[in-house]
C-alpha cells in the first residue's frame, strides 16, 4: 500500500495486473521490512516505493503467500480478535507537492490508516476488509480508500492463495504537474485504539522461514503500467 497526496495507494497493495504489458517500467525503488521477523508472529509490516513523477491513478500489492490479514467478518478471518471499526491500524508518510499548499513546495504529510466497516457495496470482488487513509494539509482534509481482497486462487504474481491490498482510485488530482512523490506505509500488527495498542490483530508473518516476495503494481495517469519487487526475509 502507498500513500501519496493524503491518500491511500495500496497495501500498500493488488491493485490491475499490468506488469505484463510492454510498457511496464520496473522502477518504483519497492523495499519492504517486517518486525519481528519471527515466522508466525504478529508484525509491523513496512513497505515504501518512490514512483518519481509517475502519478499513479491505481495500485495494487500483492502479499506474500503465508502473510495473513484480518477480515471484516470474524468469522472467516484467519487471525482474531481482528480490527474494529474505527481502529488505527497504520500510518503513512509521504513527500509530494501538492497544489494545495502551493506548487514547488514539497511537504512530508502522514497520514493514519483505520479500519472501515462495513465494507463499501462497490469493493472489488473478493474482498474481506476496507481500510483509509486520512490526512489534513492545511484546510483540506484527503481521504482515500484501499480494499484487502483475497485470492484464493493466486493470480499472475503469486501461484498460492494470498491477499492484495487494492487502491482503486489515488489522490493524483491534488498534484502539481510534473512533480514527484515517494511514501513509505507501515501496517501495524495490533490495532490501535484512542492512541492505545489493543489485541486485535491486523496481520501477522508467513508461518514459513525464508524468503517472501511483494509484488506492487500501479497505473500512472498517462495510463502505463510500472511494477515491482521485493522481498523480506522471516526467521
Amino acid at each position: 500500500m502507498k500513500f501519496r497526496y493524503g491518500g491511500v495507494a495500496a497495501l500498500a497493495a493488488s491493485l490491475l495486473l499490468v506488469s505484463s504489458s510492454a510498457n511496464a517500467h520496473h522502477d518504483l525503488q519497492l523495499s519492504v521490512s517486517v518486525s519481528p521477523t519471527t515466522a508466525g508472529a504478529v508484525a509491523n509490516t513496512t513497505i515504501s516505493s518512490n514512483s518519481g513523477t509517475y502519478l499513479g491513478t491505481t495500485s495494487t500489492t500483492h502479499l506474500p503467500p503465508g502473510a495473513l490479514v484480518a477480515h471484516a467478518n470474524d468469522s472467516t478471518s484467519p487471525v482474531s480478535p481482528s480490527p474494529q471499526n474505527g481502529d488505527v491500524v497504520g500510518q503513512i508518510v509521504s513527500t509530494s507537492d501538492s497544489w494545495i499548499d502551493g506548487c514547488g513546495n514539497p511537504t512530508n504529510t502522514t497520514a493514519t490508516v483505520t479500519w472501515v466497516e462495513p465494507v463499501n457495496s462497490g469493493a472489488p470482488a473478493g474482498t474481506v476488509a476496507q481500510i483509509r487513509g486520512s490526512a489534513q494539509i492545511l484546510w483540506t482534509q484527503i481521504s482515500k480508500d484501499a480494499y484487502i481482497v483475497h485470492k484464493p486462487n493466486g493470480d499472475s504474481k503469486h501461484a498460492g492463495a494470498h491477499y492484495d491490498i487494492v487502491t482503486p482510485d489515488e489522490p493524483d488530482e491534488y498534484a502539481c504537474s510534473g512533480s514527484s512523490a515517494s511514501g513509505t506505509t507501515t501496517t501495524y500488527g495490533y490495532a490501535k485504539s484512542g492512541g492505545v495498542t489493543t489485541n486485535r490483530i491486523v496481520s501477522k508473518n508467513p508461518s514459513t522461514v525464508g524468503s517472501h516476495t511483494v509484488h506492487k503494481e500501479y497505473t500512472d495517469t498517462s495510463g502505463n503500467g510500472h511494477s515491482d519487487s521485493a522481498s523480506f526475509s522471516t526467521t
